[in-house]
């Protein structure tokens, strides 16, 4: 992976700063209505970790690179285009910018990347840990809370069904159609693990994670997709299928000895894949942020180094995360 430019540690402080307040604006009360118990267990840390620190982060820096940028954003990520700042003042800038608009602007966009980002650690948690249904039961059942035609039965269900609703209130036209292409790709997504849950095959040979990086990525993506494009959406699948793949091969020995063998286990996958899919993620900022026009070589660095960066932190929180 390359060793991270700590110098431009300020974009990343500013986008999980942001992520960690929405969080707590519009996630926090949902969580103390319907699943209060919840507070103060391993897996409430987990959740603000993945939902703040690593789901938030794909679709601010889409918003970041998107070549139909909203206006606040143009003004800055044209200016750090063409001002010859220094690393570290690019990184302050855009921590900057993003305190700004976390507090000021597009409020919108805030909310629904918070709540879809705790919506997809929750509904994991919940597929995997809570339902004591058995695996053939538990999708169905679950697809059913999400859409509403059944009501949740547990507190962590009533969560899950709250913060569907919440992402959707007050969605219209274009908007709407791209959040319920992001949910359709979610039952997608359920369906799958629960596939893998009955040891049934899959034909491409990957576990049926695709389900799971299509899923989540569209849904982290629809917020931001009037803006961002299909670029950021390729991209993002690439990262979500990276961070697939690294967590797979930090849980290699546990995964050997559970009754879900991943293709990492089942030597379908190896390291070299790894090591290729990161670099393709890589590359691909750099061409996201070159096809928004964003192409002064010193830009193009340093948000490839904003994005090495957060992927360390990312693989470090992975390496530590407590089991929940």
């Amino acid at each position: 992976m390359g060793t991270p430019d700590r110098r431009v540690r300020h974009l990343a402080l500013g986008i999980r700063s942001t992520a960690h307040r929405h969080f707590d604006l519009h996630v926090l009360p949902l969580v103390r209505a319907h699943w209060p118990a919840v507070e103060g267990t391993a897996f409430y840390d987990k959740l603000r970790i993945g939902a703040c620190d690593l789901y938030a982060s794909g679709p601010y820096t889409a918003l970041f690179c998107a070549p139909e940028r909203p206006l606040l954003v143009r003004v800055v990520t044209d200016a750090g285009n063409r001002l010859p700042l220094p690393l570290p003042a690019l990184a302050l800038l855009g921590r900057g910018a993003m305190e700004l608009m976390g507090r000021f602007a597009y409020a919108d966009p805030h909310r629904r990347i918070a709540l879809v980002s705790a919506f997809i650690v929750v509904v994991d948690h919940a597929l995997d840990h809570c339902m004591p249904d058995a695996p053939a039961l538990r999708g169905p059942r679950l697809e059913a809370v999400i859409d509403g035609s059944a009501a949740p039965d547990s507190p962590v269900l009533s969560l899950v069904r709250a913060l569907s609703v919440a992402m959707g209130d007050g969605l219209e036209g274009a908007d709407r159609a791209a959040f319920e292409a992001a949910m359709a790709r979610v039952a997608l997504w359920i369906r799958a693990e629960v596939s893998a849950m009955l040891g049934e095959p899959d034909p491409r040979g990957l576990g049926h994670r695709l389900a799971g990086v299509e899923g989540t990525i569209d849904g982290l993506l629809f917020p931001v997709v009037r803006y961002a494009g299909e670029g950021a959406r390729a991209w993002m699948y690439d990262v979500s299928m990276f961070v697939q793949l690294m967590d797979d091969w930090i849980d290699v020995e546990a995964d050997a000895r559970s009754d879900r063998p991943t293709p990492m286990v089942t030597g379908e996958w190896t390291f070299a894949d790894v090591e290729a899919s990161w670099r393709r993620t890589v590359a691909g900022i750099e061409a996201l942020v070159r096809a928004a026009g964003l192409t002064s070589p010193r830009y193009v660095r340093f948000a490839r180094e904003a994005y090495v960066l957060m992927m360390y932190d990312v693989l470090e929180a992975m390496a530590e995360r407590p089991d929940a």
